[in-house]
C-alpha cells in the first residue's frame, strides 16, 4: 500500500468529542417545545451522527416529516447555533495527528452532519480551521454521507484523487462515504459514537488509539 497523501476527518465523535454539547442542545431545545423528556449521555449518544434533523426524530420517535420533528430539528438547529463548543473538546491524540500531518505537509480535510454555522464556530473555537484545506457540511450544497460528494470536493480541493486519500470517521455513514467515493483506506476511531458495522469490521483500519492512524504514513 503507498504512503496516503490526504486526509479526511469526520467532526464530532471522530476529532471532537461533542456529545455533552449535543446533550445540553438538545435539552435546551427540548424544553424550550414544552417537553418533559430530558436527554442523558447515554440517551444521547445512539443519535449523534446521522444530523440534527435525524436526532430529533429518533429523539421523539416520530417519522422525519412530522411535525413535531421538525419543530424540535429547527428549535435544536438554532440553538446548537449559538451554544456549540461549551463543554466538547479535541479527542486525546487529535492534536498530535493533526500537527503531525501539518508539519509533513499532508492536506486534511473534514466533512461532517453538523450545520455550517455551528461547525465553523466548533472548529473556530476548538483551535482546529488553522489545519483544514476545506471542511464541509451539507447546508453547502453536498449530499449528507454516506454520499461521496463531499469527500470529492475535499478531494479535488486538495488536489488529490480518493484513491490517494484516508477517511477517518466513527459511524456507518462514514465508513460507507469512504467506501462509497474509493477512498484508498478508511479507519474506524474507536473512541466514538458507534461500533464498527460488523460487515465492515475487516475492511477497515480500527483505531483503538487515535495516534494509531499515523503507522499509514510508514506503509
Amino acid at each position: 500500500m503507498s504512503t496516503p497523501k490526504a486526509f479526511i476527518f469526520d467532526l464530532d465523535g471522530t476529532l471532537v468529542d461533542a456529545l455533552p454539547d449535543i446533550q445540553a442542545n438538545a435539552n435546551r431545545a427540548l424544553e424550550s417545545l414544552g417537553y418533559e423528556l430530558r436527554l442523558s449521555l447515554a440517551d444521547t449518544q445512539p443519535h449523534v451522527g446521522g444530523g440534527a434533523h435525524k436526532l430529533a426524530s429518533n429523539v421523539l420517535g416520530l417519522p422525519m416529516e412530522h411535525e413535531e420533528t421538525m419543530a424540535l430539528y429547527h428549535a435544536f438547529a438554532d440553538i446548537y447555533e449559538q451554544n456549540p463548543a461549551e463543554f466538547g473538546k479535541p479527542f486525546p491524540g487529535v492534536m498530535h495527528v493533526l500537527d503531525t500531518l501539518k508539519a509533513k505537509g499532508i492536506p486534511i480535510s473534514c466533512v461532517t452532519a453538523k450545520p455550517a454555522k455551528a461547525r465553523i464556530k466548533v472548529l473556530d473555537q476548538m483551535g482546529l480551521t488553522p489545519y483544514l484545506t476545506l471542511a464541509l457540511s451539507p447546508e453547502d450544497g453536498f449530499a449528507k454521507k454516506p454520499a461521496p460528494d463531499m469527500l470529492f470536493e475535499c478531494c479535488k480541493a486538495m488536489g488529490v484523487e480518493p484513491s490517494e486519500t484516508v477517511m477517518v470517521g466513527d459511524t456507518r455513514f462514514d465508513v460507507e462515504a469512504g467506501f462509497n467515493a474509493g477512498c484508498q483506506t478508511v479507519a474506524f476511531a474507536e473512541h466514538g459514537y458507534q461500533d464498527v458495522p460488523a460487515e465492515y469490521a475487516d475492511r477497515v483500519v480500527s483505531l483503538p488509539d487515535f495516534t494509531d492512524l499515523l503507522k499509514l504514513l510508514d506503509a
